[in-house]
């Protein structure tokens, strides 16, 4: 299914455009952890057993990685992870420099670079040529260029183990 038509990317991406700081992030990480489970599912072989272990995001990024997904990801998602736990456990938390800098320090290499080309893409597209450089724009619009990267990221992985076993 391609992205254009997606719902959920429609639904993720108006989460993205439509919410406060509080929203934008308790929904990102909603929809990217959806994304997740659906890694999970097609990774292991009787789903009843993943929802009876009652994991965690944490434990489920854990899982991933042990099943194949690239550990390179896994800090990252982590890092969403504890941002979200950081929102969801108090009134007077905002996306600031230094939550948004920690989370895009702890992407790897590749996925920066994915973040980065993705903003420049963005900016031709829109004909902004006179936008700012990615680290001049806002926490907020770092944060949410950083969540599409992080769920694209689990969309490539979902593809990828689809693709193996339509080979087999």
């Amino acid at each position: 299914m391609s992205d254009a038509t997606d719902p959920s990317e429609k639904a993720f991406v108006s989460v993205l455009f439509g919410e406060d700081e509080l929203g934008i992030v308790v929904r990102a990480h909603i929809h990217i952890e959806a994304r997740l489970l659906e890694l999970l599912e097609l990774l292991i072989v009787d789903v009843k057993h993943l929802e009876r272990m009652d994991l965690d995001f944490a434990q489920r990024v854990n899982l991933a990685v042990a099943l194949g997904l690239k550990a390179e990801h896994a800090p990252p998602l982590l890092a969403l992870g504890t941002l979200r736990n950081v929102f969801a456990h108090r009134l007077d938390t905002q996306l600031s420099e230094d939550r948004v800098n920690n989370l895009y320090a702890s992407l790897s290499a590749g996925d920066k670079e994915v973040v980065q080309l993705a903003y420049e893409r963005t900016k031709t597209q829109l004909a902004k040529r006179d936008a700012p450089l990615f680290k001049k724009l806002s926490p907020k619009e770092r944060f949410m260029l950083i969540a599409v990267a992080l769920r694209g990221m689990l969309l490539v992985a979902i593809r990828e183990i689809q693709a193996r076993r339509k080979e087999v």
